[in-house]
């Protein structure tokens, strides 16, 4: 360390002393300043007190005038002057005057100012009074009274009977007496011609625009000022000394602090590296108390890291990753590995791959156990799609041939099916039997054509189309059936645009099965619902309904063809239903409550035209 301080260029320090004594200077004229402005702030607050008084001084007298309006112009100059002499009776007032709009001294607590006129130093300071309104003040420092002592000079427009003026609120105070005998009111008629007589001299003075003008001393203020400018520079000088000591003693923990902000560099790193882990991290310590616990997880097992740290894994994770973990703690030497589906509630899963690690130290010691969540929910998934596309083009494959090797019997069937009907008499047995084998054979040959259908890839017309149309349609052709059924069905379109790009005659095939299920699965009646949503990227369309519901071992397989929960149904349905929809960029979900009802959600690319 002390090789280090040797080694230290002068320059530096002699530019953190400087640093450090622009800063000090910034920081004692900034105070100085500060306490100018406070002394400015307080003279000017006394000086307002002082106007608004000597305004209220002849208040009471000037509106107690209704009596007696006669001679009342005399009165108020003299209650003024009274007023000025009380006010300036305070040592620190030097002086107050009553200045006409001519510039002429009217009143002045100075008798020998009285008929004079005012300096035209002072005449300019007036005229930067704003517009005559009672409330209005200016201030500054001036020398004019005081030769070349200065005074904190304040001026403001005389308002003897306040902002409201002299109407006050528009009557005299005996107005406001109730109704009395014929004297009475003969009295109140004189006082109210009093008081307009009143009215109109106290709007002349009001109107006059004449300026108080109040100086006051600021000798004991420029003192304390300077009491405070003084401590100011000898507090500098303190830090000026202190920082001096700080900036030898900073160098001297150079060294140290580096070796820190390294070490808190490398844990933020650290820290930063196992929250963006894309694996989830939990880690306990040697009392098996979770100490870590990553992003990641968080979304994993669905708490936050406030929940879980210093809480042991029994009491807050779910039972298998606390079997883990304490699996993992009772054999150290043996990482346990698992696939776990984590059960989220609402019909909602994880697909997990659980490792659980022990932590060794350097000494070879059990310091903790550390488990780790990769979530392949995604992979199983595609694992599942890659399976039902291998058994759909197996059965794609199988279909042509079964329908080549099929339709060719079948047309012969019932072609000889037809000649036998021939030679039998109408109405007999065995002319009905025939019948039947030519509708058997009809329904062989429309099952092959739905199969071929299915396995065939579709060739589609795609127009900018609505998809709140379609459905409405394909609900229009349906509502016969559902009324019938004793059905309720309420729809819920979202705003335009409602537009996507689709072929609409396969559209309007996949919402006819679909609502066709819906209606087919609530015999006893029902509600069903149907809402289209739009998103920033994509429409949806909602299909709820009632019905008996699926239940939980079907439902993963409900897509696949010849699967299906209606006795008379083909099981084609659905299949071809996604097939239309995935061959639009879209998807179908379905969730369902055995008992309680089924719901659909297809979702279609919006049009970005």
């Amino acid at each position: 360390m002390k090789f280090r301080l040797v080694n230290v260029s002068p320059w530096i320090l002699a530019a953190a002393c400087s640093l450090l004594a622009v800063i000090i200077a910034v920081f004692a004229v900034n105070n100085y300043h500060r306490e100018k402005q406070l002394m400015m702030e307080v003279l000017m607050q006394k000086g307002i007190t002082i106007i608004r008084f000597i305004n209220a001084g002849p208040r009471t007298r000037f509106r107690t005038a209704v009596e007696s309006p006669a001679g009342w112009e005399l009165q108020w100059l003299e209650q003024v002057q009274q007023t000025l002499d009380h006010a300036t009776e305070q040592p620190d007032i030097h002086l107050a005057m009553l200045v006409g709009r001519d510039g002429e001294v009217l009143v002045s607590s100075n008798r020998e100012k009285i008929g004079g006129r005012i300096e035209q130093e002072t005449e300019a300071f007036f005229k930067t009074l704003p517009q005559q309104e009672a409330g209005n003040a200016i201030y500054r420092i001036g020398r004019e009274a005081r030769g070349d002592s200065e005074v904190f000079q304040i001026a403001a427009y005389y308002a003897p009977l306040g902002p409201r003026g002299p109407a006050g609120d528009g009557h005299p105070p005996m107005m406001r007496m109730g109704r009395g005998n014929g004297g009475m009111r003969e009295h109140m008629l004189q006082m109210q011609q009093g008081f307009r007589q009143w009215q109109q001299m106290a709007e002349q003075v009001q109107a006059a625009g004449y300026v108080l003008l109040v100086e006051l001393e600021i000798d004991q203020y420029n003192a304390a000022v300077k009491r405070q400018l003084l401590q100011i520079v000898i507090l500098s000088v303190v830090l000026l000394l202190v920082g001096a000591g700080g900036g030898l003693s900073l160098f001297t923990l150079q060294g140290y602090k580096g070796s820190q902000l390294s070490l808190r560099r490398m844990r933020a790193f650290n820290d930063l590296l196992v929250s963006s882990l894309p694996i989830g991290l939990v880690a306990t310590d040697t009392e098996g108390k979770i100490q870590l616990c990553n992003r990641t997880a968080e979304e994993l097992i669905e708490k936050t890291e406030k929940q879980l740290v210093g809480k042991r894994p029994g009491d807050v994770l779910p039972p298998p990753l606390a079997l883990l973990i304490s699996q993992s703690e009772a054999g150290p030497d043996r990482p346990q590995r698992r696939d776990l589906l984590l059960e989220r509630g609402e019909g909602r899963s994880r697909a997990l791959l659980l490792a659980a690690l022990a932590v060794i130290d350097g000494e070879q010691r059990h310091v903790g156990t550390m488990l780790l969540m990769q979530d392949v929910s995604e992979v199983k998934q595609l694992e599942e799609e890659l399976k039902r596309n291998e058994r759909l083009a197996a059965l794609g494959e199988m279909a042509a041939g079964v329908a080549h090797e099929l339709r060719n019997p079948l047309s012969s069937i019932k072609g000889l099916a037809l000649l036998l009907k021939s030679k039998f008499t109408a109405n007999s047995a065995d002319g009905e039997a025939a019948d039947i084998l030519v509708r058997e054979v009809e329904r062989l040959n429309r099952s092959i054509s739905e199969l071929l259908d299915y396995a065939r890839p579709d060739r589609l017309e795609k127009a900018r189309v609505s998809l709140n149309e379609i459905v409405d349609k394909a609900l229009t052709l349906l509502r016969v059936d559902a009324d019938a059924a004793g059905i309720q069905i309420e729809t819920k379109y979202c705003q335009p645009p409602d537009l996507v790009h689709a072929d609409q005659d396969k559209l309007s095939q996949v919402f006819l099965n679909l609502l066709l299920n819906a209606i087919q699965a609530m015999k006893s009646g029902g509600s069903l619902q149907v809402a289209t949503v739009r998103e920033p990227a994509q429409l949806l369309c909602r299909i709820q309904d009632s019905g008996c519901g699926i239940e939980a071992d079907l439902l993963p397989k409900i897509f696949d063809p010849y699967v299906t929960t209606k006795s008379g149904g083909t099981g084609l349905g659905l299949a071809m239903s996604v097939k239309i929809i995935e061959e639009h960029g879209g998807r179908i979900e379905i969730s369902s409550t055995p008992g309680q009802g089924t719901t659909v959600v297809v979702a279609l690319p919006a049009w970005q035209g």
